[in-house]
C-alpha cells in the first residue's frame, strides 16, 4: 500500500503541469527558498523544553526547490486561484546540542505536494496558503554520545510520511513562508539491534516504532 502511495504521488507530480495551463489572471510560479528549521520541542516524543537540561540548544535549516501551479480554468472570483503546490526537493537539518555527553541530529530528503490556495490583491503581491503531504524519501538520526560505538548511534528510515500547512508571502521575484511540518517517521538501526529510535522521550513506558519530528519553518527565496 506504501509503494502504491508512492506511485501515486510521483504520478501527480509529473503530470500536473498538463492540466494547470496557464489560462487566466496568476501565473504558475517556480521557486526556490532557503532558511532557518526549527525543530520543536515535542520531538522525540518529549512534553516540552521543561523535558529537555537547561543548557540546551536547538536550530536548523532547509532549503526546497518547486513550483506552484495555477488552476486557472477553475474561476473562482478575480485575483483568487486554486492551484497545486509541488516542491519537487525538499532537505531539512535539525540538531539539539544537549550536553558535552550527548548531541542529537537529524536529516531528512524528500518531496511535498498538496492544494494551495493564491489570493492577489496587487499586480506585485500574493498570498498562498497551502497544505502538503510530505513524502521523505529517506531519513536519518544521529546520537553523538561518547560512550556509543559508531554502528549503534545512527538510525535510518526510508518512504517514511509527514505532512505540512503554511503560508506564503510573494512580493515581485522575493518569497516568503512560513509553515509547520508534522509528523513521525520510523528510523531503525540495522547495524545495532534492529531496534527502532522510537520516541525515547516515553522510555522506560513506550517508546514505540515512530520518532516524532515536528519542526517549524521560516524561510526565505526567489520566485518566478
Amino acid at each position: 500500500m506504501r509503494k502504491k502511495i508512492f506511485a501515486f504521488i510521483m504520478v501527480t507530480i509529473l503530470i500536473m503541469p498538463v492540466f494547470a495551463q496557464d489560462n487566466g489572471d496568476l501565473e504558475n510560479q517556480f521557486y526556490f527558498r532557503f532558511g532557518w528549521s526549527n525543530p520543536s520541542w515535542t520531538s522525540f516524543g518529549m512534553n516540552g523544553k521543561d523535558d529537555f537540561p537547561d543548557e540546551v540548544r536547538r536550530f536548523g535549516g532547509v532549503f526546497e526547490i518547486g513550483t506552484i501551479f495555477m488552476i486557472n480554468r477553475l474561476k473562482i472570483a478575480d485575483n483568487l486561484r486554486l492551484g497545486i503546490n509541488v516542491d519537487y526537493l525538499s532537505i531539512s537539518a535539525h540538531a539539539f546540542d544537549v550536553n558535552d555527553n550527548l548531541n542529537i541530529y537529524n536529516l531528512a530528503i524528500g518531496s511535498k505536494v498538496g492544494p494551495s490556495l493564491s489570493y492577489s490583491p496587487l499586480k506585485s503581491l500574493t498570498f498562498d496558503i497551502f497544505a502538503k503531504i510530505n513524502p521523505v524519501w529517506i531519513a536519518g538520526t544521529g546520537l553523538d554520545a561518547g560512550d556509543m560505538d559508531e554502528d549503534e548511534d545512527v538510525f535510518i528510515g526510508y518512504l517514511g510520511m509527514k505532512y505540512s500547512l503554511g503560508v506564503n508571502i510573494r512580493w515581485a521575484i522575493l518569497i516568503f513562508g512560513f509553515e509547520y511540518n508534522p509528523g513521525s517517521l520510523k528510523l531503525k538501526n540495522d547495524k545495532g539491534m534492529g531496534d527502532y529510535l522510537g520516541d525515547f522521550g516515553n522510555y522506560p513506558d513506550d517508546t514505540g516504532e515512530k520518532t516524532s519530528l515536528p519542526a517549524c519553518n521560516f524561510t526565505f527565496g526567489f520566485s518566478f
